[in-house]
């Protein structure tokens, strides 16, 4: 009986072996993320240990991202790859490990720079910023399964001087919706403002206003904001032409 286990033992670190070290553009190639939309321009090394640079989702330049599997962490009770990712909009890591219907990214953490306007075109253009930590995503090919994080950024912070207000940064959390990865922040402004903010992967995106001081509520309204029983609300449109419910 013993011989068979470590026969069986064997034959596992033989085939793991086998596809830790399979080809890192190979591995790409049969992963499907091509017909997802993912290019690149060079993938180097393995499984075990490579890097993807030249990285786009979709046309969007992503950058460069390096992965490891370290054996030492696996026996931690931590097994999967460590990747970090530099880009022109930021740099990020997270332990990427396989999950029950497809993958798990855990202890991410990502700074983003971006512009304004690519939240909504009706802000003004500058670059803003969101923090996430201690982040855990599942995903399968249909989506956002499961996600939580600390999630700040100084988004509206920035983009309120236009509307003559002085709103703080924002802290939350993210979720999934219908498999869209979804930002939610919230705070308080020092004239009592109250503020709540989503945003998705998909584009969708809203914004939430109450006990706004009575002199901004103009400039807002200009901007496209609707009184919604005594709330200001502005709605980014999904791209096929809806709307957040």
């Amino acid at each position: 009986m013993r011989k068979w286990l470590l026969l069986i033992l064997f034959a596992g670190v033989f085939l793991f072996a086998l596809a830790a070290n399979a080809p890192l553009s190979f591995a790409l190639k049969k992963s499907g993320a091509i017909q997802q939309g993912v290019s690149w321009q060079q993938a180097r090394g393995t499984v075990w240990h490579g890097q993807v640079t030249g990285l786009a989702v979709r046309g969007e330049p992503i950058g460069a991202v390096e992965g490891d599997f370290s054996l030492m962490r696996a026996l931690g009770g931590k097994p999967g790859h460590l990747l970090h990712w530099v880009g022109p909009q930021g740099r990020g890591s997270g332990l990427v490990t396989p999950a029950n219907k497809g993958l798990r990214i855990e202890e991410g953490r990502t700074a983003l720079t971006f512009n304004a306007t690519r939240i909504s075109p009706m802000f003004p253009s500058q670059d803003v910023d969101l923090r996430l930590s201690n982040a855990s995503i599942e995903f399968d090919q249909d989506g956002c399964l499961s996600a939580s994080a600390n999630v700040v950024t100084d988004a509206l912070a920035r983009i309120s001087t236009a509307y003559g207000s002085n709103w703080p940064e924002l802290s939350g959390t993210l979720s999934c919706q219908d498999g869209d990865l979804i930002v939610s922040v919230e705070g308080q402004a020092a004239d009592g403002t109250h503020i709540a903010a989503s945003a998705s992967l998909s584009g969708r995106g809203r914004l939430e206003l109450w006990d706004v001081p009575e002199n901004q509520v103009k400039a807002l309204l200009v901007a496209g904001f609707t009184d919604e029983a005594g709330r200001l609300v502005y709605e980014q449109p999904i791209p096929n032409g809806g709307s957040i419910q």
